[in-house]
């Protein structure tokens, strides 16, 4: 770089801090506004209110920016130094993950008042949609009621098909999901990364990036909340979740998964921690992006976190770039509005069902709502090789990304776009609720979506002809 760009940029850079102070507003230090957003004290941490009515923790240390795309990276860098942070990780949407120690809301206006930015966001501390309960109900009543035993006969899942569990982690080693005495798992291997010596010890791999990801030893995923290649996660959550779409199937063990196989490979789960105890917004779009460019399928969520621009990038590139289907519980709040990221235009919202075959009385709803699964008394997979019975949209929404998973397995050839709207027009409409509410979108109510959840009908419109989706499809679909 020639000494004049230097000078200009160091010149720009001098302005731009010179303005910063004058730019910063005095505000009540119990209440702050940044971006639009209303931020207040609670515990004494800061949290943000969001338009669903959802609170959820300021992280204190992170939050995530995108330059425009003017700003050079010498004018980036020197920003940088000159506030005073720490780059943890750039996605290749171009938004930065950064860690300061001081003022988070201070440091953050002094990258707003520079002039530089597209986005300036802090991020959050979310919460998995679980309603845990003691029920000892030891029988899976739903997979009857959902015909999902009519369509194993087509198919019980392809191991080419992989999910991701963007959770608090997967218990990889648990014998009906990972290698147990039947010899075979149902846990996603990356093909790029030497297996580790012992293959239910993730610090013996070879300490080596061998895929050059940017991920060493992720061999059976990768954990973004701790940073390190051990999914198994300490919260029952994930492996909860993984469970409803893969535990082993017809193995004379446990639990049947949705796509768990029938006595032999089923779906991949691919592992992807995203905080052990809440999941954490700054993380959540490293991950999402992970799954994209690992080979996923379907980005499966059960979730909620505050809005983030770097989330809302990873989803919109997922969805449109690399053909993902992105799954998300809609929450547990029980109201009318849908929860982040089910609220996302790339995200399919799912609901959850009881079983008297309506809405469930947690299962927050609304226009947003696409589809419905049921969701209480669900026996799955949870920690030390146990089983667990739960409830919650948690368990309805990986229903839902285990028939996407069949529908792929069924026909490899179809989009994302045409596995969502099939999903749609395979829902039945259960629970008396207004199904023509809006004239736009017939078949669609505010309580259940399109419906609840049928696998034998997707299964079966997934195999339709080539000439159903170029010449019938857009005429047919909701």
């Amino acid at each position: 770089m020639s000494k004049e760009k230097r000078f200009s940029s160091k010149l720009l850079l001098a302005v731009i801090l010179a303005g910063v102070a004058l730019y910063l507003p005095a505000q009540d230090v119990e209440h702050r506004v940044f971006a639009g957003k209303d931020y207040f004290r609670q515990g004494g941490d800061w949290v943000v209110r969001e338009s669903s009515g959802a609170s959820f923790q300021v992280d204190p240390q992170v939050f995530t920016v995108k330059f425009k795309e003017t700003a050079a990276p010498a004018v980036q860098a020197s920003l940088h130094t000159a506030v005073g942070v720490e780059v943890l990780r750039t996605a290749i949407t171009g938004f930065m993950d950064l860690r300061t120690d001081s003022d988070l809301f201070a440091v953050m206006q002094q990258y707003l008042a520079s002039g530089l930015m597209e986005s300036v966001q802090p991020n959050t501390i979310g919460k998995y949609h679980a309603v845990p309960d003691d029920a000892q109900y030891d029988q899976q009543w739903y997979p009857p009621l959902i015909q999902a035993e009519a369509a194993w006969d087509i198919t019980a899942g392809s191991p080419t098909v992989a999910i991701a569990v963007l959770d608090s982690g997967t218990e990889f080693n648990h014998d009906d999901l990972g290698t147990g005495a039947d010899g075979y798992e149902n846990v996603w291997l990356n093909p790029g990364e030497d297996a580790w010596s012992d293959p239910t010890d993730p610090s013996t791999g070879n300490g080596i990036d061998d895929d050059n990801n940017g991920f060493i030893d992720d061999w059976k995923g990768w954990n973004f909340g701790d940073g390190d290649n051990d999914g198994s996660g300490s919260f029952f959550h994930g492996t909860a979740v993984a469970g409803v779409v893969a535990a082993k199937t017809n193995n004379a063990l446990g639990v049947a998964g949705i796509g768990g196989g029938f006595g032999n490979e089923g779906l991949k789960v691919m592992v992807a921690g995203v905080g052990n105890n809440a999941p954490n917004g700054a993380v959540l779009d490293d991950a999402i992006l992970y799954a994209a460019e690992n080979g996923a399928r379907v980005v499966q969520l059960s979730l909620s976190v505050g809005q983030s621009d770097a989330i809302d990038a990873a989803l919109q590139m997922a969805f449109e770039d690399f053909g993902l289907l992105i799954v998300c519980s809609s929450g547990n709040g029980g109201g009318g509005s849908v929860g982040y990221p089910s609220l996302n235009p790339f995200v399919m919202a799912v609901g959850a069902t009881d079983q008297s075959d309506t809405r469930a009385g947690f299962s927050q709803f609304g226009t947003n709502l696409e589809i419905a699964a049921p969701g209480t008394s669900i026996r799955t997979t949870s920690l030390g090789d146990g089983y667990t019975t739960t409830q919650g949209t948690s368990f309805s929404s990986p229903i839902i990304s285990a028939v996407a998973g069949l529908m792929w397995s069924h026909n490899p050839a179809l989009t994302n776009e045409e596995v969502r709207e099939l999903l749609h027009m395979s829902g039945e409409q259960v629970g008396g609720f207004d199904y023509n509410h809006d004239a736009t979108r017939p078949g669609h109510s505010l309580e259940l979506g399109y419906g609840r959840i049928n696998v034998l009908t997707a299964l079966q419109m997934s195999g339709l002809s080539e000439e159903f989706y170029l010449d019938g499809f857009e005429s047919v679909v909701r």
